[in-house]
């Protein structure tokens, strides 16, 4: 009823969405809950993991040392989640050869190269818009399954490449209109969207 509340839901949609957790992955026929006791927590974060696919390391490249780029490679906190930064690289001449954090910004050249060393899943896209798209085509070329875009625009990718956009005016966007809905005496969802 706790998570009902917090997430502004039935208590039958949680458990229906539940019920299709305890049964999908590939010990589904493990038991997560029991009506009337309530749910193995362990097993259960286990098999969200699973189905989200964070049981498992995942490693990436960024594309961009700008500003982004460089709060992205400070940021501590991928590593306790199984993301790993494995790679930056820049175009700018200027750039390349520096140190930023534990990593030396490298040249384009070489992104195909890393791809194929690191096992880099993912490509963080932190470049301008007006390149942004001519990177996208070049870690799909290079091999990447997954694109995390900070770039405000929406890229042209190849099948079976999946694309995830953050757009922060969107988000800020979204945000107004959520507090302008509460001065107006209207409840929109106390939170949207995924943390950056």
């Amino acid at each position: 009823m706790e998570i009902a509340q917090a997430v502004g839901v039935t208590g039958a949609a949680v458990r229906k969405d539940l019920a299709w957790v305890s049964a999908t992955g590939p010990d589904r026929d493990t038991r997560v809950g029991h009506a009337g006791v309530g749910y193995d927590c362990a097993l259960l974060m286990d098999r969200i993991r699973g189905i989200i696919g964070t049981n498992r390391p995942w490693t990436a490249v960024l594309v961009g040392c700008g500003n982004i780029g460089r709060a992205l490679l400070a940021y501590g906190g991928f590593v306790g989640q199984g993301f790993e930064i494995a790679a930056v690289f820049d175009g700018q001449k200027g750039v390349v050869g520096r140190v930023v954090g534990r990593l030396t910004v490298q040249p384009m050249s070489e992104l195909r190269k890393s791809v194929r060393s690191t096992k880099a899943t993912i490509g963080i896209i932190a470049v301008p818009r007006s390149a942004a798209q001519t990177v996208a085509t070049q870690l799909c070329n290079a091999g990447v399954r997954g694109i995390l875009n900070f770039a405000p625009m929406r890229l042209a990718v190849s099948e079976g490449v999946a694309v995830t956009n953050i757009d922060v005016n969107v988000a800020l966007e979204q945000l107004a209109l959520n507090i302008s809905l509460r001065a107006d005496g209207k409840r929109p969802p106390r939170e949207t969207g995924g943390a950056l």
